[in-house]
């Protein structure tokens, strides 16, 4: 087992390198690869190698990857790149990835509120989405931090007057009335 572990990390490392190499062919199929091979570690590679080109079939592809990863382990490891400065110029990439992926987000709504009360009308707009899509019950606990942190930027905001606000004002909504049928 430990021989095919050394196997899995070795491939996995020769398509990192491929991924951060000058050769767009090598990132490309380093990308297709990774869709097979890949795993929650990969994430933060890709995401690097999407700011960092220009070029867009390789965007498209990453894109692609993160809408249809299906391990459970991805949805902390997207969620904390959400928080990330580094990241906010792709925060509604990855936001719609999280709809796309169809993963369990429910722990982490406080992250997804964050990032679209940070960013701008389309990032609301993908929260929407999310949370509109949410399946089965929330627990208080899951719904508690992300109605503070909705609540505590719509107080400290009260006086802005935009789409983004009608968008983050109905998440609210959603979340309390989700809250209120506990």
């Amino acid at each position: 087992m430990a021989k095919k572990e050394n196997s899995k990390d070795k491939k996995l490392k020769a398509l990192l390198s491929d991924l951060s190499s000058a050769d767009a062919k090598k990132q490309l199929a380093a990308v297709k690869s990774l869709k097979v091979h890949g795993n929650e570690t990969v994430i933060d590679p890709l995401l690097e190698t999407y700011i960092s080109t220009d070029d867009e079939r390789l965007k498209l592809e990453i894109t692609d990857l993160l809408n249809t990863l299906k391990s459970a382990s991805v949805p902390p490891v997207i969620a904390k790149a959400l928080m990330n400065k580094k990241y906010a110029g792709i925060r509604q990439m990855l936001l719609a990835s999280i709809w796309n992926s169809g993963l369990d987000y429910n722990d982490h709504l406080r992250e997804i509120i964050s990032a679209a009360s940070q960013g701008d009308m389309m990032e609301a707009l993908e929260c929407i989405t999310i949370i509109e899509n949410i399946e089965g019950t929330l627990t208080e606990d899951q719904l508690f931090e992300p109605i503070l942190v909705l609540k505590e930027y719509l107080v400290q905001n009260r006086d802005e007057q935009s789409p983004k606000m009608d968008m983050l004002k109905e998440i609210a909504l959603i979340l309390q009335q989700r809250n209120d049928a506990l």
